[in-house]
């Protein structure tokens, strides 16, 4: 939610730090995927190929999780360049500050949920 927040924000002020935020908590809230899906694989049952079963999963899931944060990374990085070459007048400051005050307060509180998940599960990724 604070990402379609911010994006709208970012839509009417032309800010790119607020974007390169914006960015971060979209790749955070997409890294739900992979880990939902590790960690429904990793309770299935052992098969003849899968002797031990899925528990890795969540391994391969967390390459996905870091994977997905360098491109975001990459992502951010590219508008801020382009900026710096084609530089675009900053509107609405109050809300950008205001915007970005939401992507703070959102963003601890999903770590904090995920930091306490990831140690009452035992999960590397979460944490």
């Amino acid at each position: 939610m604070t990402a379609v927040i911010q994006l709208a924000i970012v839509y009417f002020s032309n800010s790119t730090a607020l974007l390169a935020d914006t960015i971060h908590n979209f790749t955070d809230a997409a890294t739900t995927f992979p880990l939902w899906i590790a960690f429904t694989l990793a309770h299935w049952k052992p098969t003849k190929r899968f002797t031990y079963g899925y528990g890795r999963v969540e391994d391969l899931a967390g390459l996905v999780v870091i994977l997905a944060i360098a491109s975001s990374a990459v992502g951010a990085a590219y508008v801020a360049i382009d900026r710096l070459f084609h530089p675009q007048t900053v509107g609405y400051i109050g809300a950008v500050m205001g915007a970005s005050e939401i992507g703070f307060l959102g963003n601890e509180v999903v770590a904090r949920i995920r930091i306490r998940a990831g140690k009452k599960i035992g999960s590397a990724a979460l944490l």
